[in-house]
């Protein structure tokens, strides 16, 4: 009985730390401190954006593109809008914003791939076009239309000044996501050694490796030798553990980048140097 007594103290004073921590980090902390607690809203746009400026900033880039393909109602691009302006005040990193989407909701779907027993053509459609566009106050790019025939011209116009480093896919549809990995396969000072990626619709019962979102992975695997997307792996670090967004999260590996195929030009590190490095270029 004593011992049950001890073990509840315990952990009613864990429990006090953890909420006083908490509600600290919520009103006062740092857009990190909150992103790292869960704090933010779509804390995974939050983590896609702090990736995407430290591992910019780790290879010397100041300006990062990120983008989102599936726009629909828009309140996701304009939190990432949002969350966008705090990163930047708090790293240095400017950004380059684009959403896109047919503006009229999921195109037809084409076969089982498309999971027409979930999907139809439709679905989502953005309410108001010039509302959403102007509610951006000129901070994000909209780019309407099937990304079939918007991604090439927008791969265009990626320079290595300004990666691509982050992409929200949440498409729903196979075709549309097929045409959206389009983007992570320009030349590969365009992209960065390993940009981060969301996907939405990989978590449902329905998910499988044949269909949707990981269908066209997979495939994207298969047809690029240099570039390839994995699950982020580094998730298990984090204090806020088992969020069901960390299952994701994807990485773009561009094997073909300059960065990569050469050691960085530093003096040699000891092991607690180079543990101190990852750790201040927040690259764990």
């Amino acid at each position: 009985m004593q011992g049950d007594g001890l073990i509840t103290r315990a952990l009613r004073k864990a429990k006090h730390t953890w909420l006083v921590r908490n509600v600290w980090v919520r009103n006062w902390g740092t857009a990190r401190e909150r992103e790292q607690g869960g704090l933010l809203k779509r804390p995974q746009y939050a983590y896609g954006l702090f990736r995407a400026t430290d591992v910019a900033r780790y290879f010397g880039r100041s300006s990062v593109t990120v983008c989102e393909f599936g726009v629909a109602s828009g309140d996701g691009l304009l939190n990432l809008v949002q969350l966008a302006d705090e990163v930047s005040r708090e790293t240095g990193v400017t950004f380059r914003i684009l959403g896109f989407d047919t503006g009229s909701g999921l195109p037809r779907t084409e076969g089982y791939k498309d999971h027409p027993e979930i999907w139809s053509a439709g679905d989502f459609p953005m309410v108001d076009q010039d509302e959403l566009v102007s509610k951006t106050q000129g901070k994000a790019e909209i780019v309407f239309g099937d990304i079939a025939d918007t991604v090439d011209a927008f791969v265009e116009s990626l320079e290595s000044s300004c990666p691509l480093g982050f992409v929200s896919i949440d498409v729903d549809v196979y075709s549309g996501a097929k045409s959206a990995l389009r983007c992570l396969a320009g030349p590969p000072e365009t992209v960065l050694p390993a940009t981060s990626l969301y996907f939405d619709d990989v978590g449902s019962f329905f998910a499988n490796d044949w269909c949707g979102e990981l269908a066209a992975i997979r495939e994207f695997n298969e047809e690029h030798e240099w570039r390839k997307i994995g699950p982020d792996r580094s998730l298990f670090r984090r204090t806020q553990l088992l969020a069901p967004w960390y299952a994701c999260m994807y990485v773009c590996h561009a094997l073909d980048h300059p960065a990569r195929s050469s050691p960085r030009d530093r003096k040699a590190l000891t092991m607690a140097a180079h543990h101190e490095l990852m750790l201040r270029s927040h690259l764990f």
